[in-house]
């Protein structure tokens, strides 16, 4: 702050006698000494020096020596206060997130912000888009990672979309090359909460007779069924990136491959505290990084 460091030249003009030892000593141009004497007067509103005596002080001068060094000290535990912040600050964040983004990304991310501000505590939920919602509803959470819910009561801020893969085992495949070879087939989900998942379910059971739901909550464990069974299923290319499970993503004409992943809350993140605000931009530039 420049009021700062003209109160510095100040307080080494009153311990050196003159601007031109106070400038050698703060290591400045003897213009930029003076330059700051005179703001600090303009601020002021006061002569600070006696006029063609640069080193004799006015009253006003001799007040302004005797509170100098006080200002500076306070102002210096101030900002030693705001540094040490994160060491002492105790907050409660609250957060949902839908797999697999809690693997993904949740990991360094804690670990990093849980050594900036030690005293922090995490409540993270992971779910469904549609228990996040209900968790959100109930002040059980305060933002969610998830999908966009069919109710419009949120505020929903997107972050990027995903393409939604029907998959087959590799070691146990079905011979799927149309939608007609689905009939009769067991085809897992992660339910109807996703609204982009809800019209491919939708679709498909107009287009293929006798399809066999199987809803399974979470979605990372769907590959590993499917990998055991030799059915089918649709999930998150994310999901399939991250697996350990033989899979192997079928090519079939489904329309509106695509689900978003966003932030849920039920105010705009803006009026979050400052704390809540730096995770939320930390979470997004790793979500991003993804892509």
């Amino acid at each position: 702050m420049d009021f700062i460091k003209e109160l510095h030249s100040f307080k080494t003009i009153v311990e050196e006698g003159t601007f031109t030892k106070a400038a050698a000593k703060l290591n400045y141009a003897q213009s930029t000494v003076t330059n700051h004497i005179k703001k600090l007067e303009e601020e002021l509103e006061v002569a600070l020096f006696l006029e063609g005596k640069s080193n004799v002080l006015t009253l006003e001068g001799e007040l302004l020596k005797q509170a100098v060094p006080g200002l500076i000290a306070q102002w210096e535990e101030v900002k030693e206060q705001l540094l040490n912040a994160s060491n002492t600050v105790e907050y409660s964040l609250r957060m949902g997130i839908v797999p697999p983004y809690d693997m993904l990304i949740l990991p360094e991310l804690l670990h990093v912000f849980s050594h900036q501000y030690p005293k922090i505590k995490f409540e993270i939920m992971v779910g469904s888009t549609l228990a996040l919602a209900d968790a959100l509803k109930e002040n059980r959470i305060d933002f969610a990672l998830c999908s966009l819910p069919h109710e419009d009561s949120f505020v929903y801020e997107e972050l990027l979309q995903e393409e939604i893969c029907c998959i087959t085992s590799i070691t146990n495949p079905l011979i799927i090359k149309e939608l007609a070879d689905l009939t009769g087939i067991h085809l897992y989900s992660s339910g109807g909460d996703c609204p982009a998942l809800r019209n491919i379910e939708g679709y498909l059971d107009q287009c293929v007779p006798s399809l066999q739901w199987e809803y399974v909550s979470s979605s990372t464990t769907i590959p590993y069924l499917i990998e055991q069974t030799g059915f089918c299923g649709l999930v998150p290319r994310s999901i399939i990136d991250q697996t350990c499970a033989q899979v192997k993503i079928l090519s079939l004409p489904l329309p509106n491959l695509r689900m978003t992943i966003g932030l849920l809350s039920k105010q705009p993140l803006t009026l979050f505290p400052n704390i809540t605000k730096k995770f939320v931009f930390e979470l997004k530039m790793r979500l991003l990084s993804l892509l």
